[in-house]
């Protein structure tokens, strides 16, 4: 059956699909160098304004120039006063980067922690990021498609597809990028028409059993018309053992499509409609057992009873489990884009509406075996499929931003922006019949912002930038406890009527900085900027009418930079290195409180202060025509200064510092390693291209070395919570066919050594009996593949 579907859906991309990560890169025109104009006919000055980054033409043997807008203009990546990573089309399919968890491994400071689905994975740079359960908290980094913020984190792990450019942008971003950018930016610019007609037709197959194709078809329909459309299906088995089902879980299924047209209705004035729409499923993501204590126990059931067969480790890839998982993301995106040369400036109207739909269910209690109603009761009544949770969401947002952007070419250039986004999002939730609760709740957000840059040249080699930003946010929330059972969590009489919250806030934020060019090749440069991230509820589990009178206040911040961007030897070399410190208040951190009943709820908290400081490191070289050399490092020093009043990690004892505070108990973070931040990470690759001379393609091989430090996945502390550092090796081998056609063909190598590691670590039932349980991402296990490609 699978056969027959990769079949059909083979057929029917041959003539619209595109491969992702762009592998049409080389039949897609080049972008230009920062002062000239767009060189595709689609595409006039000022379109790609939208933080994007593109390769310029350069010398053969020499690294390539490439062209970003981290100021929302059109600059040198290193004339750039920020700390940015750059990784263009043909670089995200050299170094296999295909989803969001995969940018880690070639951006410094990045980190992403999966959890058991999508809404609780977290996007941290410099060891700032947000981990939350609440429908009402923003992320700390901003996910931005197509100069289009995602209303929420989860929306980003749907997969990459049809890729021209990915950048990452380390540190506050708020004076350009808002309210949601307060640790940074990762910017994702999907591929646009060509200026000929071009297409291709991509596969990969691997030996844990994934079958994926992909297409595009792309060019001019008429004069001042262009199109793109590009498709995929990707079907991948699990590969974590359910022993009572015998099934394969972790696997997903999606398919998903993108539709552009490029209009130049007159000579200066340019529209681009996109529309976008994905549909992944997964079964899972599920924890395996990493160690369980003798008599350890959930809800009242041995452990022992669902670890027959299993042998608890670090790389333990078997589970059982009554209730199988199953995840549902649905996100469909729509944007237009109209562009108006006005000469010495450009009026940039962009306009985007997404809708996303998501759904899951999971094993409340990682068993598979039967558990009891009532867990300190051994006469209560036995729940032969154990406990489950489920819930569903739904997001929506309208957004529009008018830019008015000068050329590039003044004593004084500026940027002027209105900003507006009206955001709504609803969850349904309920688990049970342990700990039964089910509420249904909704979380809404209305955004008033004006902005603005000004860049002044002082003199040909000194240069000042300065930005401010209002921004206004009005927020609410509802929240409705319609739980029923016989075992319902302690707090459950909060909000049987319907509670309602609702709160606004205004924030100011700027940046300036200073870049010197020290030479042609050379430049250095120092900023400080503020950043901000809006306050918001505390929707989950334990909502109350006290949750909806106090939200979770503003997290702010206070961040200093300095850089030397640098080419040399003929510019075969660049090196760029950035030091930063920032100072963080009213973090915004996802906690748990234990109930008297000894049920655990989760709680939303602002640590008081946070600082991460560090220094970071890319090297790009092209020692010889043939050999390139890609690598970043950083250090990262991320501490919590002030969080006294923090809640305990599961089964923190007063002896471990969980001491009672009133009716409740609380542990002092202060001093105390932030969580999700390596102190040390690095990654080195290599690509090295053989020549044939009297073949039609040429060859290639690849390798990758990515290694980080110890690391704490869990913010309270737990001692089991923290993963000790591993290193992964990832390589490639294959022929390249651009000299004589179009196509290409990788046999690639993915965890070279089978390193296992996790992403997630945490305790299983109860405090004193305890196991731990984690998360073990598919790339954890060695797996082999090939990737092909053809094009015309």
């Amino acid at each position: 059956m699978r056969i027959k579907h990769i079949l059909l859906a083979s057929a029917a991309l041959v003539g619209f699909a595109s491969p992702a990560l762009g592998q049409a890169g080389a039949v897609s025109p080049t972008a230009p160098a920062p002062s000239a104009p767009v060189a595709s006919p689609f595409a006039p000055p000022g379109q790609q304004q939208g933080f994007s980054a593109s390769e310029a033409p350069q010398e053969e043997g020499t690294l390539e120039d490439i062209v970003v807008t981290a100021q929302k203009r059109e600059q040198s990546l290193q004339r750039v006063p920020v700390a940015v990573t750059a990784i263009t089309a043909d670089q995200l399919e050299t170094r296999g980067v295909a989803a969001i968890t995969d940018v880690a491994r070639v951006s410094p400071s990045l980190t992403i922690t999966e959890n058991t689905n999508a809404t609780g994975n977290s996007i941290n740079l410099r060891g700032i990021g947000t981990f939350s359960f609440s429908i009402g908290i923003e992320p700390s980094v901003a996910i931005v498609v197509d100069d289009v913020a995602l209303l929420q984190q989860a929306q980003a792990f749907s997969g990459l597809n049809d890729i021209a450019r990915l950048e990452v942008l380390r540190g506050p971003q708020g004076t350009l990028f808002g309210k949601n950018a307060s640790a940074g930016v990762i910017n994702i610019v999907t591929q646009g028409p060509t200026s000929t007609l071009t297409g291709s037709v991509g596969a990969v197959a691997t030996t844990d059993q994934q079958y994926r194709v992909e297409g595009m078809i792309s060019g001019p329909v008429a004069q001042g018309i262009g199109f793109r459309l590009n498709a995929f299906y990707d079907d991948r088995d699990g590969y974590i053992k359910n022993l009572n089902t015998g099934h394969d879980l972790n696997g997903e299924r999606s398919y998903g499509a993108r539709a552009r047209i490029d209009l130049d209705p007159v000579s200066n004035l340019n529209i681009a409609l996109t529309g976008s729409y994905t549909n992944t499923k997964t079964d899972g993501q599920v924890r395996t057992f990493r160690s369980v204590n003798p008599g350890a126990s959930v809800f009242g059931a041995p452990i022992a009873a669902s670890i027959v067969g299993i042998t608890p480790s670090d790389s333990n890839y078997r589970i059982r489990l009554d209730t199988e998982p199953e995840n549902h993301s649905k996100q469909a995106m729509f944007t237009g884009r109209a562009t108006l040369d006005l000469g010495g400036a450009n009026l940039i109207s962009i306009t985007a509406y997404q809708d996303w739909r998501f759904r899951f269910i999971e094993d409340l209690d990682t068993l598979g075996s039967p558990t009891l109603l009532v867990p300190t009761n051994p006469a209560s009544p036995v729940l032969p499929n154990g406990s489950a949770a489920r819930a569903s969401f739904h997001a929506k947002n309208f957004t529009q931003e008018l830019r008015l952007v000068s050329s590039g070419r003044r004593k004084l250039d500026y940027l002027l922006a209105l900003f507006y986004a009206n955001g709504d999002t609803s969850r349904n939730y309920s688990r049970g019949p342990n700990a039964a609760t089910a509420w249904v709740a909704s979380a809404t957000t209305e955004t008033f912002a004006a902005f603005g840059q000004l860049t002044y040249n002082i003199t040909d080699t000194t240069h000042i930038d300065g930005g401010l930003r209002f921004n206004r946010e009005t927020i609410g929330a509802t929240f409705q406890n319609v739980t029923a059972g016989a075992a319902p969590v302690a707090n459950n009489a909060s909000c049987l009527t319907l509670c309602r919250g609702k709160d606004s806030d205004n924030a100011v934020t700027y940046k300036v900085s200073l870049r010197q060019d020290l030479s042609d090749t050379i430049m250095a440069y120092a900023s400080y900027s503020t950043g901000y991230k809006g306050q918001g509820f505390d929707i989950s589990t334990g909502f109350s009418p006290t949750r909806a009178a106090n939200p979770v206040r503003p997290e702010t911040s206070n961040a200093y930079e300095v850089g030397v961007k640098s080419r040399f030897l003929d510019n075969k070399v660049q090196l760029n290195v950035t030091g930063f410190w920032t100072d963080f208040k009213d973090f915004q951190a996802q906690g748990a409180v234990t109930l008297p009943d000894g049920t655990v709820n989760p709680q939303l908290s602002n640590v008081g202060k946070l600082r991460s400081r560090g220094v970071e490191a890319e090297l790009s070289a092209k020692p010889t025509r043939l050999l390139r050399i890609d690598a970043s490092a950083a250090y990262t020093d991320a501490k919590i200064r002030e969080f006294p009043n923090a809640p305990c990690y599961g089964g923190q004892t007063a002896a471990q510092g969980c001491l009672p505070v009133g009716t409740t108990t609380f542990q002092n973070l202060s001093g105390a390693q932030l969580a999700n931040a390596p102190k040390f990470k690095y990654n080195i690759a290599g690509t090295y291209d053989v020549e044939f001379p009297s073949a039609p393609f040429d060859g290639f091989i690849t390798a990758e070395f990515a290694h980080q430090s110890q690391t704490k996945l869990d913010l309270l502390g737990s001692p089991i919570s923290y993963q000790n550092a591993y290193g992964v090796v990832n390589g490639s081998i294959g022929i390249d066919g651009r000299k004589d056609g179009n196509f290409r063909v990788a046999f690639f190598v993915n965890n070279l050594f089978d390193q296992a590691y996790a992403t997630s670590l945490g305790y299983t039932g109860s405090s004193n009996s305890q196991a731990v349980a984690q998360l073990l991402p598919r790339n954890s296990r060695r797996y082999f593949g090939v990737r092909t490609r053809i094009g015309f």
